[in-house]
C-alpha cells in the first residue's frame, strides 16, 4: 500500500474546530453585505466548494479502498488456514487406513493444531469483519458527500448555499472523528489540509486589499505603480485558482491502487 495508508495523524478535535466553523459562517454575512458579492466572486466560491467536496469524496474513496484491500487479504488468510487445517484433519482420518506410521499421524495432528492455533491467534475472521464494517461506513459517508455535491447547484440563495455547505462539511468531519480507533490509519488530515488552503486564500485577500490601497497612494510614482499592478494581478490569479494539488495528487495516486 502507498504511504498515504501507512500511518495516521487523523486526530480531529471536534470542540476545538467549532470556533473555526462559526467564524467561517459569520464571515458569510460580511462577504455578501458589501461590494464583494459580485457574480465572479460568487462563481469562484462555488467552484471552490465543489472542489473541496470532490477532494473529500476522493479521500473517502481511498479510505474505502484501503479497507476493502485489508478485508480481502485477511479473509483470504482465514480461508487459507481453514482449508489447510481441514485438509490435514481429513488426511488424519484417512491415513490410518493405509499406514500405521505413528510419527506421520502425529505430524498431521500437529500441523492441524498449528493451523487452528494461527487462525485463532491472528483473529483473521474478526479483523476481516472489522475492516469490512469500516469500509461500509466510509461508503455510506461517501454516498452522502456525492449526493450533496449533486444537489449543491440547486441552492439559489448565496448565503444559504455556503451556510449549508459548511454545515455539511462539519457534519462529515464529525462522522470521520468516530473512526479514531481504526487500525489502518492515514497521514492526510483532509479537513486540516482544506482549512490550510482557505486560510491561504484569506491571507491573499488581505494582501490584495493592501496592494489596492497602495496603488491608490502611489499614483504619482509610475515605476512603483507598475510593480504594484503586476503584483495585484499575480495575487488575483492565486485567489481565483487556489492550489489544492498537494491534497489531490497523493490522493489520486492512492486511488489508482484500488480502481
Amino acid at each position: 500500500m502507498s504511504s498515504i495508508s501507512s500511518c495516521d495523524s487523523y486526530q480531529i478535535s471536534v470542540e476545538n474546530d467549532d470556533e473555526l466553523y462559526i467564524k467561517r459562517l459569520d464571515e458569510l454575512e460580511e462577504e455578501h453585505s458589501g461590494s464583494d458579492s459580485s457574480t465572479d466572486n460568487y462563481a469562484e466560491k462555488t467552484k471552490n466548494m465543489k472542489t473541496e467536496l470532490e477532494l473529500v469524496s476522493l479521500y473517502l474513496k481511498c479510505k474505502k479502498g484501503v479497507y476493502n484491500v485489508a478485508y480481502n487479504q485477511h479473509k483470504q488468510y482465514s480461508d487459507a488456514l481453514l482449508f489447510v487445517s481441514l485438509m490435514f484433519s481429513g488426511t488424519l482420518v484417512i491415513f490410518p487406513f493405509f499406514s500405521a506410521e505413528k510419527v506421520a499421524i502425529s505430524s498431521l495432528g500437529v500441523l492441524t493444531m498449528l493451523c487452528i492455533f494461527f487462525k485463532h491467534h491472528y483473529n483473521f475472521d474478526i479483523s476481516s469483519n472489522r475492516f469490512q464494517t469500516v469500509s461500509l461506513q466510509y461508503g455510506k459517508i461517501l454516498v452522502n458527500v456525492e449526493t450533496f455535491l449533486s444537489k449543491l447547484v440547486y441552492f439559489s440563495n448565496r448565503i444559504e448555499r455556503q451556510t449549508v455547505f459548511y454545515e455539511k462539511m462539519r457534519e462529515i468531519e464529525s462522522k470521520l472523528c468516530d473512526f479514531n480507533e481504526e487500525t489502518m490509519p492515514n497521514p492526510i488530515n483532509i479537513f486540516s489540509s482544506i482549512h490550510s488552503v482557505e486560510l491561504k486564500q484569506t491571507e491573499l485577500q488581505s494582501r490584495y486589499k493592501k496592494v489596492k490601497r497602495e496603488i491608490d497612494q502611489n499614483k504619482a510614482s509610475p515605476g512603483r505603480l507598475q510593480f504594484l499592478k503586476e503584483n495585484r494581478k499575480k495575487i488575483k490569479d492565486q485567489i481565483k485558482n487556489p492550489d489544492y494539488s498537494f491534497i489531490r495528487n497523493p490522493l489520486e495516486q492512492e486511488w489508482k491502487l484500488y480502481r
